[in-house]
């Protein structure tokens, strides 16, 4: 693995983000025009909100790179963070930055969609259940 060739493209894609982050963040406050109707503020505001999420997803990516960066300095880049494993040439050419194997990652990504859905527990529709004996406990336990 060749990390000079990697750091270089971390740096320029770092360069990227930041330039559009800047740029739109230009865009954003030049856009305001003053006379604006009820559509025109609800397609304001979903713009808003849409930007504010590429930017979080860019200012999340830029976060990882310059972790890649310093992974890179200490002599720890290409290690999961997760089990100590190698990360994998291939997985580490697509995305530099990417902190966990492909195994930790599908975890991670599990334990995240399990989790998003806090309001939805199916414990919390079982019916109260009384039980005749113990070889009806035993089913469900």
């Amino acid at each position: 693995m060749d990390l000079e060739k990697i750091r270089k493209e971390l740096l320029e894609k770092r360069a990227l983000i930041i330039e559009h982050l800047n740029n739109t963040s230009a865009e954003e406050l030049n856009n305001k025009d003053g006379v604006e109707d009820a559509a025109d503020v609800v397609t304001s505001e979903l713009n808003r909100e849409t930007f504010y999420k590429l930017t979080h997803a860019e200012r999340e990516t830029l976060f990882l790179i310059d972790l890649a960066l310093k992974k890179i300095e200490s002599g720890t880049y290409g290690i999961c963070e997760e089990c100590g494993a190698d990360i994998g040439d291939k997985r580490l050419d697509a995305i530099p930055w990417v902190r966990l194997c492909i195994d930790c990652s599908q975890n991670e990504e599990t334990m995240k969609m399990f989790s998003s859905n806090d309001d939805l527990s199916y414990y919390n529709i079982i019916p109260n259940t009384t039980f005749d004996n113990d070889e009806d406990r035993n089913i469900i336990e």
